[in-house]
């Protein structure tokens, strides 16, 4: 304790009460638990176990700290091994930092620990909500009543219970989340968080309440994980976001775009450039879950000469600047054969047909880019080596089939930059002008584990092997990209596909409580983040996405193919195929205008507040040069001061 701040721990129920400046936060220690499995006889047998379960509980106090030692736990009549050390301490006038270690892990495998339990407000408040970092972010009053699902799971029924999002997914770009009750606010930061899950509940007050999931790692806990908690007396959602920057900052691990156009010049070849998406060749598979028996499976959807001349045409009508994202370019098409997908494909025009599409590009002064995968592992790809693919623990290697290529496994990250170079080099050395590439799905999934004996990885290390295909492609001075902004990997990056706000369903449903842009708040001068893709896709349904964009001052998607359109594999998603007239090009591009204008001047400004102005429906963002977006939800208009 000190003179702002106590923190206290009741032997009784195993819970903990935090005191800051005389408002009190108190956690429910029946929920503070371990998922334990053993084998017994060659069966497995799993448990959660509660903390209050174990036969030995032993606490020791300090000025600053409380240490509780929990052991003498019992599966199946049988005592298991280990000991759970839980620290609670005090750092600072308004910090707490909760850990959790194990010892003697021997005999049995600790899947996970909840710990500590959920806090929330001693008291009723009579404006209290939750902060997730859920997408870009949103709120959710207490007793709020309107569309709210995860997992197919509706908590209002009050059967959604423990629900766990891991985190840098979408269902967690930022590995922090608070509760605000009157102006006394929260904010957790999982301090260690490659290894972590969001775990979901209900709580008192109709409150909506996160703690910390802390997955094993390599079937054991094997390291201290540590949460901490930041305590205010007048905050919200802002403030849970700003004091997650600048813990970001304090440790040097904020990387801003200014930083990344030093080491990487080529960056600012987008700046205030719209976001173009086209596919080429679509081909699915007959194992694919897309795959359709009565119907079509492949389309050309357009050469890469005529893809080629559509660029012209843009630049004819006075688009200057563009960055191209190219899908479906390779051998057999979007999301074929994976991590090895040359050569071009040979309908679209093959290797001359890519290269004078790459050169034209560049003559244009568009930026080309390409569309790649370097973890789904394609079961007839030619490069294709079980020995290669991520192993469980039970030697088993994860399985899929839901994409257009049909089954496929995953490449455990070991290889996934050697995969890099390979194709890399070919695209070199025939010439091919590349100068940004997507890597999909490594910026929003979570690392995966490996349990090969040849090579066995962490989460945390599958994430470092997939910053290092980063790295290697942006020495070379392309401009690199990828699905969306989870936190982990975001400073290899200039860019995301995208980064939506929470829906059900994602695609083009209703809002998961009200949306805030708390990934903006955070990290909007480090990375650029386009708006308004595929049908609003990831706006709330009947808004429109230019709002939300300029609010964002992010980079707006050009829709130059209007209505031709043909429903094909990937999630129905469609394929384009012909551009739009003359007439239809030049209202796209006053659409544009405004948007790419506001997003060269605040690229690099740090977005201060967010606030609502009157209603959810009217919004404000303030930037750091002192530069305002007001938008109007029920007048779809957006003012910028």
């Amino acid at each position: 304790m000190n003179e702002r701040i106590k923190i206290s721990y009741n032997e009784k129920n195993n819970s903990y009460n935090i005191c800051y400046n005389g408002f009190s936060w108190v956690s429910d220690g029946k929920k503070s638990s371990v998922s334990v499995c053993k084998s017994t006889d060659g069966k497995q047998k799993n448990r959660v176990l509660f903390f209050k379960s174990a036969k030995s509980i032993k606490t020791d106090y300090s000025d600053n700290k409380i240490v509780t030692r929990y052991s003498d736990f019992f599966l199946a009549g049988e005592k298991l091994p280990f000991t759970l050390i839980c620290t609670a301490e005090v750092k600072g006038e308004n910090e707490v930092v909760f850990s959790v270690k194990s010892e003697n892990e021997t005999g049995c495998e600790i899947q996970g620990v909840c710990f500590p339990a959920p806090f929330n407000s001693k008291i009723k408040g009579h404006n209290s909500y939750h902060v997730d970092s859920m997408r870009q972010g949103f709120i959710l009053p207490d007793r709020y009543k309107k569309n709210y699902f995860i997992n197919h799971h509706c908590i209002f029924n009050h059967s959604y219970k423990n629900v766990k999002r891991p985190i840098n997914t979408g269902e967690c770009y930022l590995p922090i989340w608070g509760r605000v009750c009157d102006g006394h606010t929260y904010s957790a930061v999982v301090e260690t968080p490659y290894d972590a899950s969001v775990c979901t509940s209900f709580g008192k007050h109709g409150a909506f309440l996160n703690t910390v999931y802390w997955q094993s790692s390599l079937g054991k806990l094997s390291y201290e994980r540590k949460i901490l908690f930041i305590f205010h007396d007048n905050g919200d959602y802002n403030t849970v976001a700003k004091d997650y920057r600048n813990y970001l900052l304090e440790r040097n691990e904020l990387v801003t775009l200014d930083e990344k156009i030093k080491k990487n010049p080529n960056i600012r070849n987008i700046i205030g450039a719209p976001v173009l998406h086209h596919k080429i060749f679509s081909k699915i598979n007959e194992k694919s879950q897309f795959y359709n028996k009565s119907g079509s499976n492949e389309i050309l959807c357009a050469t890469f000469c005529e893809r080629a001349e559509q660029m012209k045409k843009l630049k004819a009508i006075g688009l200057d600047k563009l960055y191209i994202h190219t899908d479906g370019w390779g051998k057999d098409g979007y999301d074929n054969k994976h991590p090895y997908i040359l050569p071009p494909c040979e309908q679209a025009g093959g290797w001359d047909g890519f290269k004078k599409f790459s050169e034209t590009c560049r003559e244009l002064g568009y930026v080309f880019a390409l569309h790649d995968q370097y973890r789904d592992y394609y079961y007839d790809s030619p490069v294709f080596d079980k020995n290669k693919a991520v192993t469980n623990i039970d030697g088993s290697n994860p399985y899929c089939s839901i994409w257009d290529g049909g089954e496929h496994s995953y490449l455990c990250s070991v290889f996934a930059l050697d995969s890099v170079k390979k194709t890399y080099t070919e695209l070199e050395e025939h010439g091919i002008d590349v100068q940004g590439a997507y890597l999909d799905v490594f910026s929003i999934m979570q690392g995966d584990e490996c349990f090969h004996d040849d090579h066995r990885i962490t989460r945390e290390e599958s994430m470092k092997h997939r910053g290092a295909c980063f790295d290697y492609l942006n020495e070379k001075g392309l401009i690199m990209s990828s699905e969306e902004p989870g936190m982990q990997l975001l400073n290899h990056l200039a860019l995301v596909h995208h980064g939506p706000h929470a829906l059900k369903p994602q695609e083009n449903g209703r809002a998961v409580g009200i949306p805030v842009p708390l990934g903006n708040l955070v990290y909007h001068d480090c990375i650029m983040v386009p708006w308004n893709w595929f049908n609003n896709w990831g706006i709330p349904k009947g808004e429109d996405g230019d709002l939300y964009g300029a609010l964002n001052a992010g980079m707006p998607y050009l829709h130059p193919y209007g209505n031709s359109l043909c429903k094909i594999g990937t999630d129905n998603r469609t394929a384009d195929i012909e551009m739009m007239g003359d007439e239809e090009l030049k209202k796209e591009l006053e659409r544009i205008k405004p948007l790419c204008e506001l997003q060269a001047k605040l690229y690099n400004k740090e977005m201060m507040k967010h606030e609502f102005l009157g209603s959810y429906r009217k919004q404000k963002a303030t930037y750091s040069d002192g530069t305002t977006v007001v938008i109007d939800l029920d007048r779809n208009t957006y003012e910028i001061n």
